[in-house]
């Protein structure tokens, strides 16, 4: 379609810019035969692979991609023990370099998207291999060992689990630099969010961690989402590497809202800001997958309410059917006298203009509050934490040892408490001479 037509079509009023980019973006999808998912023609005229997009071909490709991982990590955990760390070392980088030669060949051939598939296979092959390196050099211990109570504290293991992530941190930028895929940064954005849990639990205090850990979780969900929006501003038109980093940093914190739901207390009420905030972030930067947070956060709010705080209240469905009609009359309301303003939110998640209100601001707002929290949170756990180490050392002194009787079995002459008697010593009755009764 004519880009000049749809900028015209704009300027004159006939479509607005929303609907002007949903056309461009059907533009993209439709090759010269108007086919949604067809092989397009290349430079030399031959037909190559299909156009990005939900088709057959991306499913094809999306299936073919789960079974080799599945067919993989079959093979592997069946024969793990019997491979050895060296044999396991040489499987998968003969995996890795078979992946990335054939995606090498396919992205060369014109077959961009399943190069890029199987280049992220060659980049899951990463943790594999280095973990088979550290079995060798024993930075890794054997499982026979994993009943040591110093393997099996948690921050020397997240040390070891942060080498794995590092190393497929690093494979991954390499592949983007080569492949430009968006598909090659999702093993990049769980390796990132991995590294950013496990390097709490290594620098943190394990004694607190049973407290401060869902606090430290929302932090890193949140500052998931601001680095997504950083990329999101930076990256090209053409590629999408901040979808990935929006999904994790949405289920880091849906995880995390989980986990303190307990501890808020009124703070639960914010949710409902929570929901504003994704909804409007999904308008200015145009994500869809945002939405999936406001919806969430929104029904998450609604159910506390009706099951929880309004549990008796039968006025409550009444209310809420016309809260939802009054919000429906007033996004007509506004479409109709502020249509500068509809425009211009509609305008802002084009090409190389997403951006949020405030800027930075908004985006790591939410992670400073978080942080604020954590420090909060730790104070109050070394304080529970001490309370708790306390009341433990006070039980176990209390209770009785396992030789000794139990004081509400005792019976006469065993140190009985009940009023009239004596405690009196066994051995003692035992040595003491008795009477002589004379014989009748």
């Amino acid at each position: 379609m004519n880009a000049n037509l749809i900028d015209a079509a704009v300027a004159r009023g006939i479509i607005d810019a929303a609907q002007a980019d949903r056309l461009r973006a059907l533009a993209a999808e439709l090759d010269g035969d108007g086919v949604i998912g067809a092989a397009r023609p290349d430079a030399e005229g031959r037909r190559v692979e299909a156009r990005r997009g939900f088709n057959g071909v991306t499913i094809a490709y999306s299936a073919g991609a789960l079974l080799v991982l599945f067919a993989l990590g079959w093979f592997l955990v069946d024969r793990w023990t019997e491979l050895g760390a060296l044999g396991v070392l040489v499987t998968s980088a003969l995996y890795a370099t078979a992946f990335a030669v054939t995606g090498t060949v396919l992205r060369r051939r014109g077959f961009r998207v399943a190069g890029a598939l199987v280049a992220t296979l060659a980049v899951c092959m990463t943790p594999v291999w280095t973990y088979a390196i550290l079995r060798l050099v024993g930075e890794w211990p054997s499982p026979e060992l994993w009943n040591d109570p110093v393997i099996r504290r948690q921050p020397w293991i997240a040390t070891r689990v942060i080498i794995l992530e590092l190393a497929t941190i690093g494979v991954a930028l390499a592949a983007i630099r080569r492949v430009r895929s968006a598909v090659v940064s999702l093993p990049l954005a769980a390796a990132f969010m991995g590294l950013l849990l496990h390097l709490g639990q290594a620098l943190g205090d394990p004694r607190t961690a049973w407290y401060t850990g869902k606090y430290y979780t929302a932090t890193c969900a949140c500052l998931v989402l601001a680095i997504a929006y950083l990329i999101d501003r930076n990256q090209s038109p053409d590629e999408d590497h901040a979808l990935w980093f929006y999904i994790g940093g949405e289920a880091m914190l849906l995880f995390a809202y989980m986990f303190l739901w307990n501890s808020l207390g009124p703070w639960r009420h914010a949710l409902p800001l929570t929901a504003l905030a994704f909804l409007v972030a999904a308008l200015y930067l145009r994500r869809r997958v945002l939405l999936v947070g406001t919806g969430l956060a929104a029904f998450g709010y609604l159910a506390y309410l009706a099951f929880d705080v309004f549990e008796r209240v039968l006025a409550l469905p009444v209310a809420l059917a016309g809260l939802g009609l009054i919000v429906i009359v007033a996004t007509v309301w506004a479409q109709r006298r502020f249509p500068t303003l509809v425009e211009r939110v509609g305008r802002a998640g084009g090409p190389g203009k997403k951006r949020l209100p405030a800027h930075l601001v908004a985006a790591f707002g939410p992670f400073a509050i978080a942080l604020t929290a954590l420090i909060f949170a730790g104070r109050e756990a070394e304080e529970r934490t001490v309370d708790r180490e306390f009341r433990e050392r006070l039980y176990r002194r209390r209770a009785p040892m396992p030789s000794e009787p139990a004081t509400g079995n005792r019976g006469p002459g065993t140190g009985s408490s009940e009023p009239g008697t004596r405690n009196r010593n066994p051995r003692a009755d035992s040595t003491r001479p008795r009477p002589v009764t004379p014989p009748r």
